[in-house]
């Protein structure tokens, strides 16, 4: 508790970001190896086994990034950007978030990191939502909703790992969620459209 309040304090007052929160997470660790009695050997395997568990997570937000990369020296993502503003710029902002929620939910279903998606998608699609008048808060709306709505069924990502855990065959998940699902996008859609034309 007092590791995350100092890390707070040092987000929200300090200018403190990745390197630094990385950093008293693992001052953290060390303490918690000398207060709990564990073993030099114990506390190592057990970063490991931990670090183990987001490796997949930082190859795929390292290969996003690499693809970012090549794009913006390619000038590729400025095509993108130049023919898609094009297609877009008769779009009304509505009509956009909730092509852009589509997106998003599209990508997830290939790419269930969403920092590598951010990583990924940010670059081209918040300038393009710029053409038309959108707001970048409804960009990063249409974002988490489309990440989270994705995530309830994708196969490519945590779901199958928690249906095997709990026992529950994939099939029967999908006829419990998909109502619900079905629902949550019709509100997703509905808070989208009003928020980006009204306010």
């Amino acid at each position: 508790i007092f590791q995350f309040a100092i890390m707070i304090w040092g987000v929200a007052s300090q200018g403190w970001w990745f390197q630094e929160a990385a950093a008293l997470f693992f001052l953290v660790s060390i303490i918690i190896m000398f207060v709990s009695g564990l073993s030099e050997k114990e506390a190592v395997n057990a970063f490991i086994t931990g670090a183990s568990e987001v490796v997949g997570v930082a190859l795929i937000i390292g290969l996003a990034r690499a693809i970012n990369i090549v794009m913006e020296s390619g000038m590729i993502s400025d095509t993108l950007l130049f023919y898609s503003s094009n297609i877009v710029s008769e779009m009304g902002k509505g009509f956009f978030a909730v092509v852009l929620l589509f997106i998003f939910v599209f990508l997830g279903i290939f790419i269930p990191s969403t920092s590598g998606l951010a990583v990924l998608s940010m670059p081209i699609l918040a300038p393009l939502a710029d053409t038309v008048g959108l707001s970048r808060a409804v960009v990063v709306d249409a974002f988490t909703w489309g990440q989270g709505v994705i995530l309830f069924i994708t196969p490519t990502g945590l779901i199958f790992v928690v249906l095997q855990i709990v026992g529950i065959p994939y099939n029967k998940w999908l006829k419990f969620v998909m109502p619900l699902m079905l629902i949550i996008v019709v509100l997703i859609i509905t808070i989208l459209y009003v928020r980006s034309v009204f306010f």
